[in-house]
């Protein structure tokens, strides 16, 4: 690739094909965490715009990232609707810019990478919040973002043996449960409701589509003593009695999340604890003993598109994927 005159393109595809693993994700956003801690990455709060004034959003997403030689910004939709359409739910694309220069290097689909990183981060705050002899995990909601969730909290729990998992569309729960059992060699089990889902599982993941106004259903009564919680779908599956359960709640960005409450999200979320940069730098306690109940609520930051961007395109050009477009 020349730079200045020649751009790399990724496709959803090329990205797929790279088959990057998930574990190498995670230690790769701890490190990007300990970056930042240092004060070596300059990641913004995500930009939030509400072009039909409903729940679809669209974000602006921008880091500078010094120790990968790249600055970037991940432009991304979610609309619920668009699975009506036969579409997505998430959409995007990201670009990242040479440091020095300030040249555009690639352009990639920002669909896979936001799965792959979302089920990184939640992996990441598992493995420093969740039980390690942890056996059971719930999944509510079973679209995309569920397969990397899953695979995520495998790689830093090993021994959960069994996923009791909940979707209101019972095809989606249907695929899922095949597409698991076959990949991870666990037992997927189909949950009637989202009580049975959640009552004695010690990990609870929560992915549906993040809602303006919800609805959420998970009782304090129903955690588990000890349970991991991470709403990726911010507060609309977890009641403010569920929330209030927790010993204590983290974040990936207390900034950002501070911003997103004054949004409206998060009203019945209480004072969080800290965020992945107190716990991946020590400045705050990691899990205490087996009896807390935790939660993380990520709601993703820019430093972890450009990370795991920056990784993608160093992996693609060493195999020669991609398209090259002049510029």
């Amino acid at each position: 690739m020349k730079l200045g005159s020649e751009i790399l393109y990724l496709s959803r595809d090329n990205i797929g094909a790279l088959s990057i693993g998930m574990s190498d994700v995670i230690s790769l956003l701890d490190e990007s965490f300990l970056e930042k801690a240092k004060g070596n990455v300059d990641a913004l709060p995500k930009i939030e715009l509400h072009p039909k004034r409903d729940d679809n959003f669209i974000n602006a997403m921008l880091c500078s990232f010094p120790k990968f030689k790249a600055a970037g910004l991940k432009w991304i939709s979610a609309y619920p609707g668009n699975r009506e359409k036969g579409l997505p739910y998430i959409s995007g694309l990201i670009i990242l810019n040479d440091q020095e220069t300030g040249f555009p290097m690639a352009i990639m689909e920002a669909g896979i990478l936001t799965a792959i990183r979302t089920g990184a981060v939640t992996g990441l705050s598992a493995k420093y919040l969740a039980r390690s002899n942890s056996e059971i995990a719930a999944i509510l909601g079973c679209g995309v973002q569920a397969r990397t969730q899953l695979e995520a909290v495998l790689a830093v729990c090993p021994d959960i043996k069994t996923v009791k998992a909940y979707d209101i569309n019972q095809e989606a729960l249907t695929r899922f449960a095949q597409e698991m059992e076959q990949q991870f060699k666990v037992i997927v089990e189909h949950a009637l409701n989202p009580q049975k889902a959640v009552e004695g599982s010690d990990i609870i993941i929560t992915a549906g589509p993040i809602l303006a106004n919800p609805e959420p259903v998970i009782e304090s009564s129903w955690l588990k003593e000890g349970c991991f919680g991470a709403p990726i779908d911010y507060d609309s599956y977890w009641r403010k009695s569920s929330f209030e359960a927790a010993e204590r709640i983290y974040v990936d960005d207390v900034p950002q999340f501070e911003t997103h409450r004054k949004m409206g999200y998060f009203s019945s979320v209480p004072t969080v604890y800290g965020d992945l940069t107190d716990l991946v730098s020590g400045k705050k306690s990691a899990r205490l003993n087996d009896s807390e109940r935790i939660i993380a609520i990520n709601l993703g930051l820019s430093l972890e598109d450009i990370a795991v961007a920056a990784l993608v395109c160093e992996h693609a050009e060493r195999k020669g994927l991609g398209q090259l477009l002049s510029i």
